[in-house]
């Protein structure tokens, strides 16, 4: 095979695995009710539980069913950024509707005490992790990391 059609085969293949990688994720975020169902942990903020480069699986939920202690993905609009946090309180706002303290296990304070964020609102919340791999979100964490590296020095 001469290096034309070489590199031509291995674009075929790149294509066939983005292709599949998105119809797969697609897929997941319907069964699982979650605009993004699989994530890469960017942070060292929930250890022990999960760690920076870890994969989750998020499943969508109705806002009346989270309870303290779940770990929720919710994405703070000031800050336009899924942040994975513990439920540790909820309370109510004015007209009744829940509003929920969070904060990351490793830190030492919510991220309301600290500024990360005001009361997470209902509409704010994109699901609840449902299962953790580690370590198989470390690629995408690593391009993550060099894209911003790049950004910062243009």
């Amino acid at each position: 095979m001469d290096l034309k059609e070489e590199i031509v085969s291995t674009a075929k293949y790149i294509l066939i695995g983005l292709i599949l990688a998105m119809a797969i994720n697609q897929g997941l975020g319907m069964a699982l009710q979650a605009e993004k169902p699989i994530m890469a942990v960017v942070s060292n903020s929930m250890v022990p539980v999960f760690s920076k480069g870890d994969l989750i699986v998020v499943k969508g939920l109705e806002c009346e069913k989270i309870e303290v202690g779940d770990i929720i993905v919710y994405l703070n609009p000031q800050r336009n950024i899924p942040i994975v946090h513990r439920v540790v309180e909820i309370d109510y706002d004015s007209q009744g509707d829940p509003v929920f303290t969070t904060k990351g296990d490793n830190n030492g304070h919510t991220d309301q005490s600290s500024g990360i964020s005001a009361p997470v609102r209902c509409e704010w919340v994109r699901g609840r992790v449902r299962l953790i791999i580690p370590k198989l979100g470390l690629f995408k964490v690593g391009l993550i990391e060099l894209s911003n590296s790049i950004r910062s020095y243009v």
